[in-house]
């Protein structure tokens, strides 16, 4: 995406909400050696305190996000994969396919679909990059391109009502509920790195929802 230059608070703020879905996106994603080594170097952790100094509402402590882990990248990477698609030692794996948790399969990825082609996005297609539409980490990634939208159109003294309804009722309808069972699974685990972005996620958009609820 481009970049833009924030001005005031409000602008300031809705950047920072577009670059904390980003973040958590990214970290739902599978593993990456980058990754791994921004948590270890605490760098993952200071851009999460970053967007969380803006908000209007607060979060609490955002966790460690396994700064200073001592969990090589192989043992980082084979955590979220027990974690989330195979099991292991601390319980049966978390699916992060919304779907898996009820509503029908085709009826969920064709409403998720219907959100991203509304606003012109499409899935990548690019080989090793393409999943199904209703995995946690392209929902939040959604999320992040509205936030981004808003506060590109902010910047142009537009009106952004109709991305802030469409954040609200994607929040409502889908990404609240995925991420309440996510951390309801997997925070009290202490998986290094995942338990602390579960919880964060589902506060932040429980966060996020109730604002916009109450504002759109």
């Amino acid at each position: 995406m481009m970049q833009i230059e924030l001005q005031t608070p409000e602008e300031v703020q809705t950047g920072s909400r577009s670059r904390l879905y980003e973040l958590l996106s990214q970290g739902f994603r599978y593993p990456t050696l980058s990754l791994y080594e921004s948590a270890k170097r605490g760098q993952f952790l200071e851009e999460v305190r970053a967007a969380l100094e803006t908000f209007r509402y607060g979060l609490g402590p955002p966790g460690e996000f396994a700064k200073g882990t001592p969990l090589s990248f192989d043992e980082f990477e084979l955590e979220y994969v027990q974690a989330f698609d195979v099991g292991g030692p601390r319980g049966a794996p978390c699916f992060l396919y919304e779907a898996e948790y009820g509503g029908g399969r085709l009826k969920v990825m064709e409403d998720v679909l219907s959100f991203y082609h509304y606003f012109g996005l499409r899935l990548s297609q690019e080989k090793g990059k393409r999943d199904r539409p209703d995995h946690l980490a392209t929902e939040l990634e959604f999320l992040h391109a509205l936030t981004f939208k808003e506060a590109e159109v902010l910047t142009e003294k537009k009106e952004v009502t109709s991305y802030r309804k469409a954040q609200r009722d994607f929040l409502n309808s889908h990404l609240v509920d995925i991420l309440s069972d996510v951390a309801a699974k997997v925070g009290p685990r202490e998986i290094p790195f995942y338990s602390d972005l579960a919880r964060l996620g589902h506060a932040f958009c429980q966060a996020e929802l109730a604002h916009l609820s109450a504002t759109v």
